[in-house]
């Protein structure tokens, strides 16, 4: 098995090698083809070093020329991802960190209009060659869903949520305050769906050790530190506007806050030895007590309510049952006349005694 591999691997060199030289010499843009072997040289099938940083920043900088080089660097990388003859999930590990590259530093134009879950199509991704290879191939599958959920994410946002300024942010922050519910909520979701994404990372968290790995999870994190803030900011203003909600917004915002709970202690084993936002999860429990115990005061005055509905209707009632209960009629003796009381009904002794 070690055999074939060495043989693969240098068959695969040697192919990327002749790619360059086709490059070099080819009659196509000057442009396309300096892209064209910075991606090669880039996603190298070498089994530990992750893209040279140089060869990224020179990538990016075609990114940020024309929007035709940068369309070209995202196809040419898209490419890489799915024209090599035998699956490698070493280039296309490398092929997703260049992209990520590109996402986070703005340059990243999309290849299609219709861009969404689902368009690196990598879910079926797998390379045999070895217990690794199957292994990183898992990485990669999960790794390309982060990338298109971050997409996705950035979308519904309206902005790219790992290019704000501080500028930027605080007039985020003014826009989010006349936001109307339906949006925070709907941003919310994404950004907690996001956090989902993560968490669902491959088990093998010992693969870390290689330093493709550890690439791709230093970006992940520095992403995931970016989640977090712009999370903050939307329950921050759904935390001052809480009174307000309704039934439904409070068990909608009480799910959010639940299924981002329950991620808190993956985060805490993916990024163990990164440093973690306390302040964070400290407000999420907080604002968690907070939605509780205002269901609990709506609820108790519900129940309250709805007794005393209970109550003043079975007064009512009771006092309609009075007032309609007929009286009885004792005949009078017409004035003027004997008193002959034969033809009248019988009276209660107990009541006339009384009477007199």
């Amino acid at each position: 098995m070690g055999r074939t591999k060495k043989l693969k691997n240098l068959n695969s060199i040697i192919k990327d090698k002749a790619k360059i030289i086709k490059a070099k010499f080819s009659i196509t843009n000057h442009t396309t083809s300096s892209i064209q072997i910075a991606v090669i040289r880039a996603t190298t099938r070498s089994t530990r070093s992750p893209p040279h940083q140089h060869l990224i920043s020179a990538l990016v900088s075609f990114g940020h020329t024309t929007s035709y080089s940068a369309s070209a660097c995202i196809q040419t990388i898209i490419n890489r991802l799915h024209h090599h003859h035998e699956p490698n999930a070493y280039v296309t590990l490398k092929s997703l960190i260049t992209l990520h590259n590109m996402i986070t530093s703005g340059s990243f134009v999309h290849p299609v209009s219709n861009t969404g879950l689902g368009f690196l199509n990598l879910s079926r991704f797998m390379d045999n060659t070895d217990a690794q290879s199957r292994e990183f191939s898992l990485w990669a599958q999960w790794y390309a869903r982060y990338l298109e959920n971050n997409l996705c994410t950035s979308n519904i946002i309206g902005c790219d949520i790992f290019l704000s300024s501080k500028r930027e942010v605080e007039k985020r922050k003014e826009k989010i305050k006349f936001s109307m519910y339906m949006d925070l909520f709907k941003e919310i979701k994404a950004l907690v769906s996001m956090i989902e994404v993560i968490c669902t990372a491959p088990k093998s968290l010992h693969c870390q050790t290689n330093d493709i790995i550890y690439e791709v999870m230093r970006l992940v994190g520095e992403d995931y530190r970016m989640l977090q803030h712009h999370t903050l900011i939307r329950l921050t203003e759904l935390n001052e506007r809480v009174q307000k909600l309704n039934s439904a917004e409070l068990n909608e915002l009480t799910q959010c806050l639940t299924r981002l709970e329950s991620c808190k202690g993956r985060l805490t084993e993916l990024f163990v030895n990164r440093g973690r936002n306390v302040s964070f999860w400290d407000f999420e429990s907080e604002l968690m007590e907070k939605v509780v115990r205002l269901k609990q005061e709506r609820d108790d005055m519900k129940s309250v309510s709805l007794k005393m509905i209970e109550y003043v209707t079975e007064s009512t009632q009771l006092n309609n049952k009075q007032i309609s209960r007929p009286l009885r009629i004792l005949p009078l003796v017409p004035f003027g006349q004997s008193n002959n009381w034969s033809n009248f009904e019988k009276v209660n002794p107990n009541i006339c005694s009384a009477t007199a």
